[in-house]
Parts: C-alpha cells; sequence; structure tokens
C-alpha cells in the first residue's frame, strides 16, 4: 500500500522538479519571447539547440496545476475547444499537440503556488514554476477565491470552493481551463522564411484565445507521440493518464541556407512513427537537424 505524502515531502518534491526542469527555459527565456511576432530561423546547430530546449521545457509541463477531475487524455481530436470541452489534459494528433498547464502563460505571477493553512492564509513563500519568488498579494486570500486555483496537495482534486489547506495556483482573471490550453501546430498556410526548402512549414504556439505565435520557421516535419505502458503510441491505452509516462518530440528542422552540394537526410526513427515523406529532391542541398526526445511528464504521476 502506497503511503501518502506530507505537505513538507510535497514541497520538497515539487522544489526539485522544478528547478530541474527550469534551468534551460530559465536561461532562454527572455529571448524566445523576442520572437513571437517573427519565427526564428535556425542558422546554426545551436540555435536547433535552443528551440528544442524550449519546447521540451514547455511541454514537460503538461498537467501543472491542473485538477484531477481534468487528468485523462483525449485520443480523439486536437484543437483548443477537444481539451477545453472534454476535461482532457492532452490531446495529440500527428503534428499537433494541445494540452493544459498553468505554466506557459508569461503574464506576472501566474502559475505561481503556495500552501494556505486551515484560515486560507497563504503560509509559504509564493513561487513560480521555476521555483523564484513571487508575490502573493493580489491573490485575493483568505476571502476572495476568484483568481484561484486551489488542490487538495495529494489527490489533487479541485477545492477552490473551500482553499483551506491546500495547493493555490494565481490564475488572475483568466478562465480556468479554457485559457490555459496550449498548442503546438504546423501552420500550413503561414508565409515561412525565403530562405526554407520548399514544403517546409512554420511550427506555431497558441494560449487560449490569444492570437497564435509562429515560433520557428523551415519546419521539415514535427511530431508528436505517447510514450505508454504499451511503447511508443499515437494514442494512450484505455485514455487512461496511469498508462501514460511521457511524450516522444520529434521535430526536423532546416539549418542555415541552400548549399551546393548534396547531403543524405536523417529520417525518423520506429519511435516517431517511422520515416517522413520527402517532398522534394532539393531537399538534399539543405543540412537539416533531426531531434527525437523523451520528455517525462512529472506533474501527472502519482495520482492513482
Amino acid at each position: 500500500m502506497r503511503k501518502g505524502f506530507t505537505l513538507v515531502e510535497l514541497l520538497i518534491g515539487i522544489a526539485i522538479l522544478l528547478i530541474i526542469s527550469g534551468g534551460v527555459f530559465y536561461a532562454f527565456r527572455d529571448i524566445f519571447q523576442k520572437g513571437t511576432s517573427q519565427a526564428l530561423v535556425a542558422k546554426q546547430e545551436q540555435d536547433v539547440q535552443f528551440i528544442v530546449s524550449n519546447l521540451v521545457m514547455e511541454l514537460s509541463t503538461v498537467g501543472f496545476g491542473i485538477d484531477r477531475s481534468r487528468l485523462v487524455v483525449l485520443n480523439n481530436g486536437t484543437n483548443l475547444s477537444d481539451v477545453r470541452n472534454s476535461n482532457a489534459v492532452v490531446a495529440i494528433n500527428g503534428s499537433e499537440i494541445d494540452f493544459l498547464s498553468l505554466a506557459t502563460r508569461q503574464d506576472t505571477s501566474i502559475g505561481c503556488w503556495g500552501i494556505t493553512d486551515q484560515n486560507k492564509n497563504i503560509t509559504t513563500q509564493a513561487r513560480d514554476y521555476l521555483f523564484r519568488p513571487c508575490s502573493s498579494a493580489n491573490w485575493g486570500l483568505p476571502t476572495d477565491t476568484s483568481k484561484v486555483i486551489c488542490l487538495e496537495p495529494i489527490s489533487k482534486r479541485d477545492i477552490t470552493s473551500d482553499c483551506a489547506s491546500a495547493l493555490v495556483f494565481y490564475v488572475d482573471v483568466y478562465n480556468y481551463p479554457a485559457d490555459f490550453v496550449t498548442r503546438y501546430y504546423l501552420n500550413t498556410s503561414s508565409n515561412a522564411s525565403k530562405l526554407c526548402a520548399n514544403g517546409t512549414l512554420t511550427l506555431f504556439k497558441g494560449v487560449g484565445s490569444d492570437s497564435p505565435q509562429p515560433l520557428v520557421d523551415c519546419v521539415g516535419a514535427f511530431r508528436v507521440r505517447y510514450i505508454t505502458s504499451q511503447g511508443y503510441l499515437d494514442y494512450v491505452p484505455n485514455s487512461d493518464i496511469n498508462n501514460l509516462y511521457g511524450i516522444r518530440l520529434c521535430i526536423m528542422m532546416q539549418v542555415g541556407s541552400r548549399q551546393s552540394t548534396q547531403a543524405n537526410i536523417n529520417n525518423f526513427g520506429a519511435n516517431c512513427g517511422g520515416p517522413v515523406p520527402i517532398p522534394s529532391a532539393d531537399w538534399r542541398y539543405y543540412r537539416w537537424s533531426t531531434v527525437e526526445v523523451d520528455i517525462p511528464l512529472k506533474n501527472i504521476r502519482y495520482i492513482r
């Protein structure tokens, strides 16, 4: 029989996970946000590493601050309304992933968390998801719970109507969960950089009802798959969150501009669903970086 966690153990565990997962993202976050109005073009391998690091950090936050009732997988359909209306925390469909997380909005203090006592007062230093201190002065507690989500610390059950002895997450005036659905997808109608090979696409990010923003041009392929109890799949057996261990991120990006000589293209392996079609022989005149990485989903563990 599994032993329950104390609040102290829970805080220590969360702190360690957030510190580990936040290091690289903290270093590049401000630079990455400056590119929201214009997509990046990877001109060298360091650019690829930067882009992938940010994707990994954000995808690893799936389920952060989300209540237990929504910790299910949606195996059919991927768009904002699917996840928002189906009480699901994540859904994928080949080159698109939609998920719930309080950590992907960059507004000040959004997603910051703390712990309340029996009188609904914050008893700990409020922290953001990178474990940096933030202010809880405007959260409204103990009398007003309209700007927070309160979870029972062990089960993650939503107890916002009470908020006593709870994990508290600040959401401000945003609607939970609709405004916290994050979507990564390839846009087939965007105007990519002139440096890009024909047939490449732009990777976009959308959060809630905000206008989607381009992240990187010249993407040859983008796939997301589940890491499950039965291996790498495009679905989670029985849509059971306990069968989901992580996410497999697969992305192929053009590096630099067209070259004078041809080169081989490293395609996706079996864990990414196998090779993608190469639309043109001209692609061999470009350099490609193919990245496959497993991302553990630590925020949805221990929910049985």
